[in-house]
Parts: C-alpha cells; sequence; structure tokens
C-alpha cells in the first residue's frame, strides 16, 4: 500500500503503487494501527453492542413468547412477575449499553481522526518542495478533511455496524434452527438472491464513490484557487469565468453524487422487498406449521418478532456497503499521501552540526540537475569564501533559483556534489544544513500573524528591539510603524493588504533576523525604488557580522559590488568574476548593464547596428 512520490531523477514525478490492488484486510489493519490508545474504548464499545445490546434483543423477544406460552396461554400466574421484572430489567440495561457503546465509539473515533491528522501533517512537513508544485493544495486539504473524516465515520460507525450486521444475522440463524429448522430452511433460500445483490450493490458502489472523491477534489481545489488569486481574478475582470468554472465542477460534483446515491436506490428497494418477502414466508409458512401443531403460537410469535434480525441485518447491508466503499475510496487517497517517498532524507549517522563563527564556505562541484529530460543546471563548479558576496545573474529559466535551492536540499543535484564547510550538504542531518541557510525567497510568503511574528519566524526568542533592528535593515522600520498597531499589526493571507515591496522588505528582515552563516536573496529586492535597495544594500554591507551572501536578481545595481557575478545561461555557466572584470568580458553581463544604464552597446555599435 505504498505511493512512492519521486524527488530524484525528475524531482516531479509520482510513481504509485496503486493502493487499490491492496486487499482490504491490509486497510483495515493500517487504519487500527492507529486506534493504538483508544482500542479499548473501540473494543469495550463494539463489546457492550454486540454481546450485551444485541443478546438482550434477542432474549427479550424470547421471554415475551415464554410469557404468553406459559403465563397467557398456560395459565401458569406463578411466572408472570418474574418474567415482567425480566423484561424491564433487560430494557434498562439495554439502554445503557447502548448510551454507553455510542459514547465510548465516539471516543475512540475522534482518537483515530487526532493520531491521522497529526501523522499526516508531520509528513506534508518532511515533502521535498517539488511534492507541492505538482500536487493541487486543494486536493491536499481534502485528504487532510474529507477523507480523514470519513475515516472516523467508518470507525465509529461502519465497522461496528458491520460486525452487528453480521452478528445479528447470525445470531437470528442461531435462534431459528433451535426453534425451528424447516421454517428456519426457506428462510434461508433469501440468502443467494442477498448475496448476488450485494455483490453488483458493491462493485457500482466502489466506482461511483471512487468518482465522487475526485470531483470533490477537483471542486475543492478550484474554490481553493480562485480564493487565492482572487487579485489576478479581478485585474483581469474574470469573475464570471470563474463563476462558470466553478459551476461546471460543481455541476460535477452533483452529477456523481447523484450516481453514487443511485446506488443506494437502486439496491434499496430490492433488498427491502427481500426482507418484507421473509416476513410474509414467516407468517404463512409459519402458520401451516401453527395449525399442523408442527410448532406453537409462542414459538411463531418468536420467530415473527425476530423477522427484524434478518430485515434489518438486510437492510443495513446497503448502507453498510456504501460507507464501506466510500471509506476504501478515502484511505486510497489518505494513504498515498501517508505513504509518499520523499528521497530527501537524513543518512544514517548524519551530521548534526551547527554553524560557527568560521561557517560560510560554499563549493559546487560539477553540479548537473534536471527536471524530467530537461536540464537545467549543466555541469556547475564554483567556490565562495566564508563572508563574501556572490552575485547570480542570467536570463529567466536560466537556473538561478535552482541553484541557490540546492544549497539547503530543497532538492538534490542528480550529479555532482554541493558542499558547506567541507562537508557534503547529503551528509548533514537535514535540520542543521537549514541552520546554515537563510532564505528570502522570490515567492514572498507571510502568515496569518503580526508582522514582528513573521520577522521573528525563525527565532521566536527575539526581543521586540532586535526585531526592529533587522527591520530597520531592511528599510521595513518606518512603513511598519505606520500600521494601524505597529509591529502588532495582522497581515492577511500571504500579506494581503501590504504592497509587494513592504512584502519583500519583511521577507528580507526575516532572513536576516535567522542569522544563518549563509544568506540567499533569491530577487528579494525587485519589487523596490532604486534609494530603497541602494539603502538595504548599505546596510547589509556595514553588518558586523559577515554572512556569505547569494544574491539572485536581475538589476545590475543588486549585484555589482559583489566580490564575484555569476552568469547563467542554459543552465552553465558562462562569466564569472567582478564587476570590472565582467564589463571588459562584453558578455551578456556587459548587454545588460548596457541596456540598464541606457548606454550604447560598444558591440552593437561595431556590428553596424543603429
Amino acid at each position: 500500500m505504498e505511493c512512492v512520490y519521486n524527488g530524484g531523477e525528475n524531482g516531479r514525478q509520482h510513481t504509485k503503487t496503486a493502493v487499490s490492488g491492496v486487499s482490504y484486510m491490509a486497510q483495515l489493519k493500517w487504519v487500527f494501527r492507529y486506534m493504538k490508545g483508544c482500542r479499548w474504548q473501540f473494543f469495550l464499545g463494539a463489546f457492550l453492542q454486540l454481546f450485551v445490546y444485541l443478546p438482550l434483543l434477542i432474549i427479550v423477544p424470547i421471554v415475551v413468547s415464554d410469557l404468553i406460552d406459559r403465563a397467557f396461554l398456560g395459565g401458569d400466574a406463578s411466572v408472570t412477575a418474574k418474567l415482567l421484572l425480566m423484561y424491564i430489567c433487560m430494557h434498562g440495561i439495554r439502554a445503557v449499553s447502548s448510551f454507553s457503546h455510542y459514547v465510548l465509539q465516539d471516543m475512540a473515533s475522534a482518537h483515530v481522526l487526532k493520531s491521522f491528522r497529526i501523522a499526516l501533517y508531520d509528513k506534508l512537513q518532511k515533502l521535498p518542495t517539488a511534492f507541492y508544485s505538482s500536487t493541487r493544495t486543494g486536493d491536499i486539504m481534502m485528504r487532510l478533511t474529507g477523507d480523514l473524516e470519513m475515516l472516523r465515520h467508518f470507525s465509529a460507525w461502519t465497522l461496528p455496524q458491520l460486525l452487528y450486521c453480521i452478528l445479528l444475522f447470525t445470531a437470528g440463524m442461531a435462534v431459528y434452527f433451535s426453534t425451528n429448522v424447516p421454517l428456519t430452511c426457506i428462510i434461508l433460500l433469501a440468502v443467494p438472491i442477498i448475496a448476488v445483490v450485494v455483490m453488483h450493490m458493491r462493485k457500482q458502489s466502489a466506482e461511483r464513490h471512487h468518482d465522487l472523491r475526485e470531483k470533490g477534489s477537483a471542486l475543492n481545489a478550484c474554490a481553493q484557487e480562485n480564493i487565492a488569486a482572487n487579485r489576478v481574478v479581478k485585474a483581469f475582470a474574470r469573475e464570471n469565468f470563474e463563476e462558470e468554472k466553478f459551476k461546471v465542477c460543481n455541476e460535477a460534483y452533483r452529477d456523481s453524487a447523484i450516481k453514487a446515491a443511485e446506488v443506494g436506490a437502486n439496491h434499496g428497494p430490492i433488498l427491502g422487498a427481500i426482507a418484507r418477502t421473509i416476513n410474509i414466508c414467516i407468517l404463512v409458512f409459519g402458520g401451516i406449521f401453527v395449525i399442523y401443531e408442527k410448532m406453537s403460537v409462542g414459538d411463531l410469535l418468536l420467530f415473527y418478532n425476530l423477522s427484524w434480525l434478518i430485515s434489518d441485518s438486510t437492510n443495513l447491508v446497503g448502507s453498510v456497503i456504501n460507507e464501506t466503499q466510500r471509506f476504501f475510496s478515502s484511505t486510497q487517497k489518505v494513504s498515498q499521501l501517508y505513504y509518499a517517498r520523499n528521497d530527501i532524507q537524513n543518512k544514517p549517522n548524519a551530521l548534526k552540526k551547527e554553524p560557527d563563527e568560521n561557517s560560510g564556505k560554499v563549493v559546487f562541484d560539477h553540479v548537473s540537475f534536471k527536471y524530467g529530460k530537461h536540464t537545467v543546471l549543466d555541469d556547475i563548479s564554483f567556490e565562495v569564501l566564508p563572508g563574501q558576496t556572490v552575485g547570480i545573474m542570467g536570463p529567466t529559466g536560466a537556473g538561478k533559483s535552482t541553484l541557490v535551492m540546492l544549497l539547503a536540499r530543497f532538492m538534490d543535484a542528480q550529479k555532482g556534489q554541493v558542499f558547506i564547510d567541507g562537508t557534503d550538504v547529503k551528509n548533514y542531518d537535514l535540520t542543521s544544513l537549514r541552520h546554515h541557510v537563510s532564505y528570502a525567497m522570490q515567492d514572498v510568503f507571510l502568515f496569518s500573524d503580526s508582522i514582528a511574528s513573521n520577522i521573528a519566524y525563525g527565532d521566536q526568542a527575539l526581543a521586540p528591539d532586535e526585531i526592529a533592528q533587522y527591520a530597520k535593515m531592511a528599510s521595513a522600520d518606518g512603513f511598519i510603524r505606520r500600521t494601524s498597531d505597529g509591529y502588532e499589526t495582522i497581515v492577511g493571507e500571504r500579506g494581503v493588504g501590504l504592497s509587494g515591496g513592504q512584502k519583500q522588505r519583511i521577507s528580507l528582515a526575516r532572513a536576516l533576523a535567522y542569522e544563518a552563516p549563509i544568506l540567499v536573496l533569491d530577487d528579494t529586492t525587485s519589487a523596490l525604488d532604486m534609494e530603497t535597495e541602494h539603502y538595504i544594500q548599505t546596510q547589509l554591507a556595514a553588518r558586523d557580522k559577515k554572512q556569505t551572501t547569494f544574491i539572485v536578481a536581475q538589476r545590475i545595481s543588486s549585484v555589482k559590488d559583489a566580490d564575484k557575478i555569476i552568469i547563467l545561461e542554459n543552465g552553465r555557466i558562462t562569466e564569472c568574476g567582478t564587476h570590472e572584470e565582467l564589463l571588459k568580458n562584453k558578455g551578456y553581463y556587459y548587454d545588460v548593464f548596457c541596456i540598464q544604464q541606457g548606454i550604447e552597446n560598444e558591440k552593437a555599435k561595431g556590428a553596424g547596428v543603429q
């Protein structure tokens, strides 16, 4: 029951071992494993239902039958009081056991739901970034909510009901056989018909509930994407388009839900008709047996009063089959996430080495990386000494962001090695490795929390004055103090309510506050004006503690003061040197410099371009 997420060669490929090929029993065992700590509640609840409540349901009609034969028809008044007292006591015990059963099952199912949510959430923290690039957020949320709720419902209701059905039918047959074998054999003629109906129902239910689950996931993803992209939708006036798209998804889900419901609607009346036929057979053939004195009136009443054992178990089969197929459909999706394998893991005896004052040396040794068949980085080699600043430039899609993501193992190189402080990053403990690198991401994300909490996200022990100091370095202190509650202002989801430049400056302050020996600024100042960018560069240069800094940028002004500037084109290093050296080289860097400075390109002039 494994779904493998392969983050190795292509970083985006899913290799799935079909969970549907795994036996239902294996899936049940997997769920049962997460009942640890609450199994006693589940078993006690099941015991009360199956061995207290259910036997009393059967014994009560027997007492009534005995009361009729011995007290009313037989005239034995001495047993009347005793049988009536037994009848009342058994009803009281039934009520207590029923209440206790439901409470215990709900407690057990709530524990299972909690355990699964913790396990899946822990799993999500360990999956690589490439997994999220190829998996819809709405689908992940569906697995954490609807699918897990289905698991809870199964453990609380469906599984006990399944056991209840089996024992109900078995107990009924046992009582019937001990009372009148010929009449019981007549009733059993309906069993093959019930089996055929149930098997056909199970097949249809499995297919349609799987489709329903997929349509629900698509609907959830459609709504999530629309909410996340609300500004884009409004900017392009695509509200009507989005409404229509949601309408299509919603209608597809409705149609799938109707088809799933039709399974129970089509087969339920058949099962109900079989149950009613059994009741008629009991009356007709039981009456004949009474006439010919083959059974007593009390036994006939016992048969008829216990006919619900057969009819209820038959009727329950329909709902149990439906709910069971919904459960297995959800289990497939949950288990795919649970068993997703992350190739970026700690090696045995991984190095737990925290950074020190000498940390920050970085070496790329013949590094190559591919997304599928597309080569992004090809034979990259360079060295950066502690405290140096490296600028990385190149056209869009050249692999700049991918290169810096290899530092903290958000993805792994397929060839070559990346070293930090003389150790291959693959040999580090992941937590220790990521204490060496601090990122200000290209795609800025701010949590729905206070500005202060966002800045101190990497180090919650920061004092307010320290948070303010980092904000000043990032040129964020001024606009933060002008907000309604200053540093305690709550920002909206993903930083809604702040400008692009303000979010970038908070992101930069967060990266600086992490105090890692390696600082990665991935297009961090693209939304800032030149004056603010110059101020930030001055602040970074004036830091007492020098960090090895990688600056991924498109602006010459962002990287011109770097100790080394690397130009990436088509996944390869085509130029490397200082600002002055690259200008003399008259390559890509020189061309960009001329364009951004608005000066004449000597290469174009020499080629006769006007």
